[in-house]
């Protein structure tokens, strides 16, 4: 096993929502090598060479890996926290294992905008998705507080190129 063990350091409420808890752990082997491999694997992820550092989400939690060390917020308790190290080890081994069959990513992703999810809507402001425009859809679906599936334009065959490119942007924020 490439990695053994994750030790939390840290424990406490989470900043960002009072109830849950964000922690900080010690991991027992340097990752630095495999970052780039897991930037590849996990397609949210947002990976900063410089420090370095790799940044995901697992559904509302968020998890920063850096070479010897974890961060996460948003985590719902110690039960989850430990279930999130487990996660993490397999999603690490596993990725080490597989890393001949991986073509590394040294690149930075950056999320997309509002903007660039509403150059891809059909912009006919239709009002089906219960926005008034299609840029304030563009905006709540960014936020991941609309579903792609309410904007029933896409799913004609007019606009099928549309969809699988709003797909790919979602995909990268983890929505898919």
């Amino acid at each position: 096993m490439y990695l053994d063990e994750i030790f939390i350091t840290y424990m406490q409420s989470c900043i960002a929502d009072s109830k849950k808890i964000r922690f900080k752990g010690k991991l027992s082997t340097d990752i630095g090598e495999v970052l780039p491999y897991i930037n590849r694997v996990i397609k949210n992820a947002i990976f900063n060479k410089n420090i370095p550092s790799l940044t995901f989400t697992k559904e509302f939690r968020i998890i920063t890996l850096y070479k010897d060390s974890i961060a996460v917020s948003k985590a719902i308790n110690e039960t989850d926290a430990y279930e999130i190290i487990d996660m993490v080890k397999d999603l690490i081994n596993n990725t080490y294992n597989n890393k001949d069959n991986i073509q590394p990513l040294y690149e930075m992703r950056t999320k997309p905008t509002a903007i660039e999810l509403y150059n891809h809507l059909p912009k006919i402001n239709c009002k089906r998705c219960g926005e008034s425009t299609c840029m304030a859809f563009a905006s709540k679906l960014l936020m991941g507080q609309k579903n792609i599936k309410k904007c029933s334009h896409l799913f004609t065959t007019e606009f099928k190129p549309q969809l699988e490119r709003i797909k790919d942007l979602l995909q990268m924020m983890g929505y898919f």
